[in-house]
């Protein structure tokens, strides 16, 4: 009796942290992903600066960051417009193509902090900077979280 009891709890405890850990991966994970998409808007930045091609920057910021990536993640959606939380599977990037942002909805949140709106999601977004020089067009364009996310 006893023994079942303790080999119980020991189950309990050791789900509860490969549960912990699971979702820790996948905040990695999804860090990762984020960093490489920074790297590679920067890149493409630096491409076109290099180029003094600056009046390209500004179409940047309505095109997907993940077309810009060698290869997308295998939980990429595509392109999707303003989709509803039915229609977006728990642990998947998209790209909105209505507020053109990049999303990573949150599959194992229960460490997650949602958003106003109730939803486990990170978005980002390319920012264009512009010079206060009065310059005609952008001088940089980064990529940026829309807001601050709590995990963990």
């Amino acid at each position: 009796m006893i023994a079942l009891l303790l080999v119980s709890v020991l189950i309990g405890v050791f789900l509860n942290r490969a549960l912990y850990y699971r979702e820790l991966a996948e905040k990695s994970a999804m860090e990762q992903v984020a960093l490489d998409l920074r790297s590679s808007v920067n890149l493409r930045v630096a491409e076109l600066v290099l180029e003094n091609r600056f009046r390209d920057l500004g179409p940047l910021a309505a095109q997907n960051p993940m077309d810009l990536l060698a290869r997308k993640p295998q939980n990429y959606l595509g392109v999707l417009a303003a989709p509803g939380m039915q229609e977006v599977v728990t642990g998947s990037w998209y790209f909105d193509s209505t507020s053109k942002e990049v999303v990573y909805f949150i599959d194992s949140g229960q460490y997650f902090a949602p958003d106003e709106q109730g939803r486990k999601r990170v978005a980002w977004r390319v920012r264009l900077v512009e010079e206060t020089s009065g310059a005609a067009a952008p001088q940089w364009a980064r990529l940026e979280l829309v807001r601050p996310y709590r995990w963990f």
